[in-house]
């Protein structure tokens, strides 16, 4: 049942990312004509790769901490920038945010599902 309930945390979590990063890319859009714009994007961090999120564990009974960010918004790979130095490119916005979407409403539909399934097995497969 545990695994249950720490899916949709997991697939909560993708949301929130989700949801965020498309504010990112949004914005990218927005600056298109901005001169000397150079465009971001969010990425996620692994706490469990040594990144900058990971916390030092010194005893295997204490608790992992949770203030640690998720993502981090860094400069996004530009092209080369305009005669006004803005290096945002539309079409590659638009696709991420394409793609961004695609992910979001999977990770959507996926808690959709495992919830459904935590309703029927509450209500003895009624």
């Amino acid at each position: 049942m545990k695994t249950l309930f720490d899916t949709v945390d997991q697939l909560q979590t993708a949301m929130t990312f989700h949801r965020e990063r498309h504010s990112v890319l949004a914005g990218n859009v927005a600056n298109v004509d901005t001169p000397g714009y150079k465009p971001l994007d969010l990425e996620r961090l692994d706490p469990s790769g040594g990144g900058p999120a990971a916390m030092a564990t010194t005893n295997a009974h204490h608790l992992q901490g949770t203030d640690t960010p998720d993502a981090v918004v860094a400069f996004a790979d530009g092209d080369a920038a305009g005669a006004d130095g803005n290096q945002v490119s539309l079409e590659r916005e638009l696709s991420k945010i394409d793609a961004n979407r695609v992910r979001f409403q999977t990770s959507a539909e996926l808690a959709s599902r495992r919830l459904a399934l935590l309703r029927y097995t509450s209500g003895d497969g009624a």
